[in-house]
């Protein structure tokens, strides 16, 4: 084992490659999450205007109410939407500092290298 090898053992209080696994299943749930949301407000979202139906074609009911109604079948795949948006900001936020540890070790070696 050389000595750069040795200096970059001892720099590092991670494993790269728990860091890549962290990012890669971060990444699957996250898909995971969203293609699971987006079914379940579909299925909701049938299963409640079918019910409600007529409910919400009575006129006496206020518009307020009925679009409520609609609002609560949106934030429910809104919901979902987010939790993958943050999965999916955690997985390249990983590999981005990653990425950025080794560079920052890459240019240590090549100034330790040219001295």
């Amino acid at each position: 084992m050389s000595e750069n090898e040795k200096e970059v053992e001892i720099l590092m209080f991670h494993d790269p490659d728990a860091v890549s696994r962290l990012s890669l299943w971060t990444n699957i749930v996250a898909w995971i999450v969203l293609v699971v949301s987006v079914i379940a407000s579909i299925a909701n979202g049938y299963n409640s205007l079918t019910s409600n139906w007529p409910s919400i074609l009575e006129p006496t009911i206020p518009i307020m109410m009925k679009a409520g109604f609609l609002a609560q079948i949106v934030q429910d795949t809104f919901t979902g939407i987010v939790f993958f948006l943050v999965l999916r900001s955690v997985s390249v936020g990983l590999n981005l500092l990653r990425d950025l540890f080794y560079g920052n070790i890459d240019e240590d070696f090549e100034e330790e290298i040219d001295d």
